[in-house]
């Protein structure tokens, strides 16, 4: 095969993926908007194109309820899907992930620690009462990430240390979370723990625009250097005598990933595995350039955590299954299938 020919099939071959990609997502926000009391109403449809002409109450509901969780559902599986495709970039390692890394438990750690100490149930303004959770949330996420690039520019950036670094922290904040549900109240204690199950119920349009802006820097910062995590597939070596200053990138990406993953789970708890999976399943088809797997990676993760929340909210109504949980479900099998598909990862 000529090399103009190969160039014309991976093109090919991105364009359909970010056609399917996008399609799916379109179709999935639609089967949210018109999903209610235990199934999906085709017929609402209709009515949401004629909703100026609808009644109060389900205007309402859309508008307020179904639209906000459905934008918060893709908005975070992007930041998640682009967080993990960063670190799995920088770090050279097909299992590095903002759970890898302890980013996400040092959110819960966060959040436990305004429950339990600040108890913001007990501050008269909502708002300022979700503010609490949320700025610890995300305060101890950025720190946690601070504390992993200060060690490692102690030690060349070497990605082993980065993650061995993340995983220690990782345990230190769990067990710091565990720690304060055991000394605190039954009551604070459920909170913390239904925290951690990530709820995207909690989705205001307020929220939505910071993580929209957080995901539109941060994609047009990464994607600009896409052609840097491509050097550095090559060896750190590769890298530095194509111009990449290795060390100063590995601390600005995995600060840049960390922004998009505590940004996400500040406000909307921990949600596991999508960052770690969707860039497996676009490599599956587009192999490792990043100029196409750092944008694709978010879609992916947008389309994921879409479909699991509709999956949560369908399967065991009235309850609703928070969709961490289902995220777990879903995303640990996928990741053994994908460790044994003969190499698949990496």
């Amino acid at each position: 095969m000529s090399l103009a020919k190969s160039y014309e099939k991976r093109a090919k071959k991105r364009l359909l993926t970010t056609a399917f990609l996008l399609s799916a997502m379109v179709a999935l926000f639609w089967l949210a908007l018109i999903s209610g009391s235990g199934k999906i109403i085709f017929s609402d449809t209709f009515r949401i194109l004629n909703i100026s002409t609808c009644n109060d109450n389900f205007a309402m509901i859309i508008e307020a309820i179904r639209a906000p969780r459905a934008f918060g559902a893709i908005l975070v599986g992007m930041l998640l899907g682009l967080s993990g495709v960063t670190m799995q970039g920088v770090l050279k390692n097909p299992l590095a992930s903002p759970f890898t890394l302890g980013i996400s438990q040092a959110a819960g750690f966060g959040a436990s620690l305004a429950i339990v100490v600040f108890e913001p149930n007990a501050i008269s303004n909502p708002f300022m009462s979700k503010f609490v959770i949320a700025f610890l949330a995300f305060s101890t996420s950025i720190l946690c990430m601070f504390v992993i690039v200060w060690i490692g520019r102690k030690v060349a950036m070497i990605p082993s240390t980065l993650i061995l670094s993340g995983v220690a922290l990782g345990s230190l904040f769990h067990a710091g979370t565990m720690f304060l549900q055991y000394f605190t109240t039954e009551i604070n204690a459920s909170a913390t723990l239904f925290w951690t199950f990530g709820d995207l119920s909690k989705a205001t349009y307020e929220n939505l625009w910071l993580l929209l802006l957080v995901l539109v820097v941060s994609m047009v910062v990464l994607w600009s250097s896409h052609w840097k995590f491509d050097a550095l597939g090559f060896g750190d070596e590769s890298a530095f005598n194509k111009g990449v200053n290795v060390k100063n990138f590995r601390s600005f990406a995995l600060i840049f990933s960390a922004l998009c993953t505590a940004i996400a789970v500040a406000f909307f708890g921990i949600i596991g595995f999508i960052g770690l999976v969707a860039p497996h399943l676009v490599r599956l088809f587009l192999g490792n350039s990043h100029v196409a797997l750092i944008p694709l990676s978010a879609l992916s993760g947008g389309v994921l955590l879409l479909g699991a929340d509709l999956l949560s909210r369908m399967l065991f109504y009235p309850s609703v299954l928070p969709v961490g949980i289902l995220t777990s479900f879903i995303g640990a099998p996928m990741l053994l299938y994908l460790l044994a598909s003969k190499g698949k990862i990496r």
